[in-house]
């Protein structure tokens, strides 16, 4: 039924752009969001229980095609010096907050703590490549705002994680 259900707006966007437009120029936009909307909820429906990480792995890998799938029809050049290697970054990020949220059971806020200094970092790494991708963009240093605000809770979390006194206070 939610196939069914996710099929009609895939068909009724095909039947507005094609005989209009004579082939799919906007609809295919519509679609890429629809498969990315479908891989996060309705793809782990399937199964009686979903592994978190193939699931974040999976979805990253929709999200990655669908940028490249926006950089090919509109001509860009910027799919791989700054779509990629956001796409992947977070994917490493994420695949590894979930999964060492399944198998690891204690020490929680080490891992959340590890995620937020790694997004921290992540910051002035997108913002370098988006001055090197587009010209106009320059490097103005606010990716290390941020990254100051993350690292900070980042370590709090570590520091709490590690010192017992403090976390029962």
């Amino acid at each position: 039924v939610l196939l069914v259900l996710f099929l009609l707006p895939v068909l009724t966007v095909l039947l507005c752009d094609m005989p209009w437009s004579g082939g799919i120029t906007w609809s295919g936009y519509v679609i890429g969001a629809l498969m990315v909307l479908y891989s996060v909820v309705l793809l782990p429906r399937w199964f009686s229980h979903p592994n978190p990480t193939v699931m974040s792995l999976i979805d990253f890998a929709v999200i990655g095609v669908y940028l490249m799938y926006i950089n090919w029809t509109e001509q860009g050049d910027w799919f791989l010096t700054f779509a990629l290697p956001v796409t992947v970054i977070c994917a490493a990020i994420i695949t590894a907050f979930v999964t060492l949220l399944r198998y690891i059971r204690r020490g929680r806020l080490y891992i959340y703590g590890g995620t937020a200094v790694a997004f921290g970092v992540f910051f002035p790494i997108m913002e370098l490549l988006l001055s090197v991708t587009f010209s106009s963009v320059q490097f103005g240093g606010w990716g290390f705002y941020p990254m100051s605000g993350l690292l900070l809770f980042g370590g709090l979390l570590i520091f709490l994680g590690a010192c017992r006194p403090a976390r029962e206070t």
